[in-house]
């Protein structure tokens, strides 16, 4: 049987007893989930990134590859883009007079 060394010790002190199966099915399903964050979030970088005339290619691999590899960096990373990416779109210019304009 598989004896994983991180795995918590029963109240005897002997590790406890896990099916192998268990943890590879759980760790394909973590898997899974991590990629699919990673492509939607990569995805809506790309897209939005494109709107504002921005470097789409660059942002959406960098956000998706952070979150993907190192979580706790993409999220900052995603943040990031969040605040540099500005306010005006291609498609719709902000004007004179409008919330969120300069100051």
């Amino acid at each position: 049987m598989l004896q994983l060394a991180l795995l918590p010790l029963q109240a005897g002190g002997e590790a406890a007893e896990v099916d192998p199966t268990v943890v590879l099915i759980g760790m394909v399903i973590g898997f899974i989930v991590g990629v699919l964050i990673a492509a939607g979030a990569g995805y809506w970088v790309y897209k939005d990134a494109s709107k504002r005339e921005d470097n789409e290619l660059l942002w959406g691999i960098g956000v998706a590859a952070s979150l993907f590899l190192v979580f706790p960096i993409g999220i900052i990373v995603l943040i990031a883009y969040i605040i540099v990416r500005g306010d005006e779109t291609a498609a719709e210019p902000m004007q004179e007079g409008t919330a969120g304009g300069d100051w």
